[in-house]
């Protein structure tokens, strides 16, 4: 109970200070499409990418190329999930203001709930199961295969390394999913050798606060601690933190505001940035909280836009934001979301 008082009582201390710098140069923006949001939603995906395309003209959109998509059976490969998407953003570019590029993720975990997107031929959806389906040839045929297919197109500006392949984010849908550090090892690898010319990402949340974050460079998993910062920098060419300011899952979420939560994660982003350009790599926000987490109205239009601009303050090299497809429903959102990337881009 004492260590847990001296981690939140660091965590206020923290969230009272402020780090002046001159402003970065701005990063690209954009945001993560998922073809399922749209499928759920009863909505023809190929169209509401198209809309948010023209609306938004970001600089990426990120996408995923789902193994249970594309490899339906061990013996089968098919890229009808994502080439339809890369059309779209090839015909926007065609009239764009500003043109815009992808970022494609493969692997088994892959974004979107339930988070592991693996087909059912593949075996039960948990360790040690998952890595004796990721060595197979099947797996890798996928994996190899996917980016050949993409690697020489004039769209893709880098490639995303699974989804938060480090951390536990287990569901009624999936055990124990966590990737082991062999087979991402060898995923990098295999990116770096088929594909020298684009960058590999990945992606993981921090710990509560930046206290945290500093504590496990140290130690093993403090109090409060979640995420895996450093492994995923070491992993690949670039950190992706996913930051998510509200939701059943925030530390501390009915103690404390949603300014003082995002003025946090404003400091989380400037420590990972200095060591990300320490080890000359990049520094990502994979994913930026963008819509309320499920039926909560506790996150609101507002945040956003402040979450843009305690983020602008960083040096970054790409923001990705999270959950735009809901702006299709709310134009109050939509403005927001535009305030937003303009706030970013300035």
């Amino acid at each position: 109970m004492k260590t847990l008082f001296i981690v939140v009582a660091a965590a206020l201390l923290l969230g009272s200070e402020s780090w002046p710098h001159p402003q970065p140069a701005p990063p690209l923006v954009g945001f993560s499409f998922s073809p399922n949001t749209s499928l759920f939603a009863g909505r023809e995906p190929t169209q509401d990418l198209a809309l948010l395309l023209d609306s938004t003209q970001p600089d990426l959109v990120r996408l995923p190329i789902y193994w249970e998509e594309v490899e339906p059976t061990p013996d089968q490969l098919d890229f009808d999930s994502i080439d339809p998407l890369m059309a779209v953003v090839a015909d926007h570019n065609l009239t764009a203001l500003h043109p815009t590029r992808v970022v494609l993720t493969v692997g088994a975990r892959n974004f979107l709930f339930p988070e592991l997107h693996e087909p059912d031929w593949a075996g039960p959806r948990l360790q040690p199961f998952l890595d004796q389906a990721q060595a197979g040839s099947a797996y890798r045929t996928y994996f190899d295969t996917s980016i050949t297919r993409y690697k020489g197109s004039p769209l893709l500006y880098a490639w995303q390394v699974e989804n938060e392949p480090l951390d536990f984010v287990g569901n009624d849908f999936t055990g124990d999913d966590q990737v082991s550090a062999s087979q991402l090892a060898w995923e990098v690898g295999e990116v770096h050798r088929l594909d020298p010319a684009h960058k590999a990402v990945i992606t993981t949340y921090n710990g509560m606060n930046v206290y945290v974050d500093m504590l496990r460079l140290s130690a093993p998993a403090p109090i409060g601690a979640s995420g895996h910062p450093a492994d995923a920098l070491e992993f690949g060419d670039a950190l992706g933190l996913d930051l998510y300011v509200d939701g059943p899952s925030i530390s501390f979420r009915h103690f404390v505001t949603i300014d003082l939560r995002e003025q946090w994660k404003q400091e989380t982003v400037s420590f990972w940035g200095d060591q990300a350009s320490r080890q000359g790599k990049d520094l990502w926000v994979a994913e930026m909280q963008a819509q309320p987490w499920s039926d909560s109205n506790t996150f609101k239009p507002k945040d956003l836009v402040a979450s843009a601009v305690d983020y602008r303050q960083d040096n970054l090299q790409v923001v990705l934001m999270w959950g735009v497809e809901t702006w299709l429903d709310d134009p109050t959102w939509f403005a927001a979301g535009a305030k937003a990337l303009q706030i970013l881009r300035s």
